[in-house]
């Protein structure tokens, strides 16, 4: 499992069983999946685990954050992501990452005398999801500075359904979650015994397209091969080459220590513990 020195994986694994078609789960058909043992012990251990995972992303958001200048000039010109970004992204069906986007200036102009984005930029958020996946965080920190750029603002966004840049952090842990779990349960692992899981289904979340779907890149290219694809998860067998899956488990915990840095810049207060809680397997019964 990934960070097993700082992370406390056995705290939430432990306390998770795989029951097939679990007959306390109505109606039909009955789930197949991890549930909470119910151990009276089993708060005190989920809490602890939530502890240790908050600690260890903070700490290396800050060591991160540590490698790049305190404060940034405001500039109002110049490109806000490189050509090879660009080339990258902008071929993709309603790309986000444009040409138009690229440059600061039109940041700026969008913003307006208010100094203020709504839903009608979803198309920035989605930009900087890609920077937080493609590590350009010199870029993202100077926009987070900008007194011209309101670049929290791009943190939630939703018209019935959310689509801010704190997608990029959600996406990254529920697959980190399920998947540092998934590895310490080998008994699934024979056969694709695993895929019979209820939660296995998150592998479909994780790829679909829909409106400004960015944070879903990185994870189209681990399960498809390339950005901008998905399809069936029947025929996938992501744990068919363990090192290929650890990189796609360190990629997810960069995301996270990343969006933390950047959201802190912005002022956002993450409260890494509750975010967990609520995650489908860091809530277990607690």
């Amino acid at each position: 499992m990934h960070q097993s020195h700082n992370i406390a994986w056995d705290s939430l694994a432990s306390n998770l069983v795989f029951i097939s078609e679990n007959r306390a789960i109505t109606p039909r058909p009955r789930r197949t999946d991890f549930f909470p043992r119910g151990l009276p012990s089993q708060a005190n251990s989920l809490n602890h685990f939530a502890r240790t995972l908050a600690t260890t992303i903070r700490t290396f958001s800050d060591t991160e954050r540590a490698k790049y200048p305190a404060h940034y000039d405001a500039p109002l010109t110049g490109k806000v992501f490189p050509d090879t970004t660009l080339s990258r992204y902008s071929n993709l069906p309603y790309p986000s990452v444009t040409p138009r986007n690229q440059w600061l200036e039109n940041w700026i102009e969008r913003a307006g005398p208010d100094i203020e984005y709504t839903t009608s930029q979803g198309d920035l958020a989605d930009v900087v999801k890609v920077l937080l996946a493609e590590n350009q965080l010199d870029q993202l920190l100077m926009l987070a500075q900008h007194p011209r750029v309101p670049l929290h603002r791009l943190h939630y966004l939703s018209w019935g359904h959310s689509f801010g840049w704190d997608h990029a952090m959600q996406w990254a842990l529920d697959a980190y979650l399920f998947f540092n779990v998934l590895l310490s349960k080998p008994e699934l692992h024979a056969d694709g015994r695993y895929k019979s899981l209820h939660s296995y289904r998150i592998v479909r979340g994780l790829t679909a397209s829909m409106d400004y779907d960015a944070q879903s890149f990185p994870h189209q290219e681990f399960f498809f091969g390339e950005v901008g694809h998905n399809g069936p998860i029947e025929n996938l067998d992501p744990l068919a080459d363990s090192e290929k899956l650890h990189e796609y488990l360190k990629m997810c915990f960069r995301i996270l220590y990343r969006y933390d840095m950047l959201a802190r810049e912005c002022g956002v207060d993450v409260d890494w513990e509750g975010i967990v809680a609520r995650a489908p397997l860091g809530s277990s019964g607690r």
